[in-house]
């Protein structure tokens, strides 16, 4: 979907979409593919490059940050049946665009607390672009919502690329300004409640979240990465790749500057792809291992931010 299209839809000047977010365009799934199938094809991909057989898979945590394909439903369950897995126990983790850094930190966690366990299948998968009510102008910041999948393949005791820490923390002053409203308890499904308004992502008081944001945000990023590097003795001056959550041009570039790192130093999807959720840190790993750039002894760190809000880093030495 190009920004054109966005901006149309949205009614605001095309320059905000191309300048101040930077996004030219962003993936968007079909109607009849859904979030556990984009799931599927990453954990099959995945599979395939481990070059293991799907029945070895002992845990598989479906880290979603979105709706499901049905609201009272087991994503993980359903990759677990389709891939054959039939040995793994599958679960959910939900922790928004942060899903993918905590169900990693999860998954290693279990394999090491349990010699009977040996691989773990991390999937992050979402169709975010259908919380998206494009005529509300309060949305404007998160207009970048998009759709894809990534996956992980984690195996204990391997040698190469190891994982070495993670550090999350939270600050839930901020838990209700990023909401869909129709669907839990507050405001079940049943007729009195059917607003469609209410089915999509609604931001509350837009000028004061991007107030507070921009006074905790950058802070917030820097501490949770270095506690992660400091628990194993390393500084930022070390880190090879960052590969974060995809968010607007101008606060990623203000995290990279304050932490005298470049372009060069990771992968920008945003472009390209839009905001996918807690696919985008995977993704860019993904894309930047595929091009041959990281190298052995390489120290890459996967840093994201979530709604509600938290913020969590990975440190892995490659």
């Amino acid at each position: 979907m190009t920004s054109e299209a966005i901006a149309k839809l949205a009614d605001i000047p095309l320059w905000v979409l191309t300048e101040k977010i930077g996004m030219e365009k962003k993936s968007i799934a079909a109607e009849d593919e859904h979030p556990s199938d984009m799931g599927i094809k990453a954990a099959i991909s995945a599979i395939n490059k481990a070059q293991i057989q799907p029945e070895e898979i002992d845990l598989i945590a479906y880290c979603g940050v979105g709706d499901y394909d049905y609201r009272f439903w087991s994503p993980a369950a359903k990759i677990q049946g389709i891939i054959g897995a039939e040995n793994a126990h599958a679960f959910e983790v939900r922790n928004f665009c942060n899903s993918g850094n905590l169900g990693i930190h999860i998954c290693r966690n279990m394999l090491l607390a349990d010699s009977s366990l040996n691989y773990a299948l991390v999937v992050c998968s979402d169709k975010l672009s259908q919380l998206l009510n494009y005529s509300d102008k309060n949305i404007n910041s998160i207009l970048f919502f998009a759709d894809g999948a990534a996956a992980a393949l984690l195996k204990k005791g391997e040698s190469s690329n190891k994982i070495l820490s993670y550090h999350g923390m939270t600050d839930g002053k901020l838990a209700d300004f990023i909401r869909v409203p129709l669907g839990g308890t507050k405001l079940p499904v049943k007729d009195e409640n059917i607003d469609l308004e209410l089915n999509y992502v609604k931001v509350e008081d837009r000028e004061k979240l991007d107030e507070i944001l921009s006074d905790i945000y950058l802070k917030n990023y820097k501490k949770v990465i270095i506690a992660a590097l400091q628990k194993n003795g390393f500084s930022i001056e070390e880190i090879d790749f960052l590969f974060t959550n995809k968010i607007k041009k101008s606060l990623l570039s203000s995290i990279f500057e304050s932490l005298k790192l470049s372009k060069k130093n990771t992968f920008i999807s945003l472009k390209e792809s839009g905001h996918l959720g807690a696919t985008d840190t995977l993704f860019g790993l993904a894309k930047t291992i595929e091009s041959e750039k990281i190298k052995p002894g390489n120290l890459v760190v996967l840093a994201s931010s979530a709604a509600g809000f938290s913020w969590g880093a990975t440190v892995i030495k490659y």
